[in-house]
């Protein structure tokens, strides 16, 4: 069963299988049908029910992070799973900001994304997925000096989405 086994790192709280069952209704709703519908859709490869997916996983993602305290300032989403080109294969590009980057934060997302992945692998038959998110962290002095990733939260020809920030949605300052 998937997440019958929780990850000490990220306590018994967090299921696998309740992140995506989640993300899965979402996107169907959204889709205007039932989850078993638009689960056939996502096993019949359609780009359309891949990119909902994933948009509905990085909204699920927002809510884990939101719930994890102050260290975590906003999540943006860009890519194939915004542009509505996602596929069996593509993972969901996610920047998100922390006041400060860690290895236990890192490591949490790490684990997270890998118990995910094995859920993904098993709900949708696509076993070839290693990753289904591609995680960048950056911190305030990146978004501060522009650099790498950090970069891309102000900018203007990427534009990522803001999906979530502490204190509410839409984009930061």
């Amino acid at each position: 069963m998937i997440g019958s086994t929780p990850s000490l790192l990220l306590g018994p709280g967090v299921r696998p299988a309740g992140f995506l069952a989640r993300a899965l209704g979402t996107a169907a709703a959204r889709g205007g049908c039932d989850a078993q519908g638009f689960l056939a859709d996502l096993r019949a490869g359609d780009p359309g029910a891949h990119s909902a997916f994933r948009y509905a996983l990085a909204q699920e993602f927002c809510s884990f992070a939101a719930s994890l305290g102050t260290t975590f300032r906003a999540v943006y989403v860009y890519g194939s799973a915004v542009e509505g080109r996602s596929r069996p294969g593509s993972d969901v590009d996610v920047i998100v900001w922390v006041t400060r980057k860690s290895g236990t934060v890192e490591s949490l997302l790490v684990r997270l994304d890998a118990l995910l992945a094995r859920g993904y692998r098993k709900l949708t038959g696509y076993g070839s997925l290693r990753r289904l998110f591609d995680i960048h962290l950056v911190d305030d002095e990146d978004v501060e000096l522009r650099r790498g990733y950090g970069a891309v939260v102000r900018s203007v020809w990427t534009a990522p989405v803001c999906l979530w920030r502490r204190g509410g949605t839409g984009p930061t300052g």
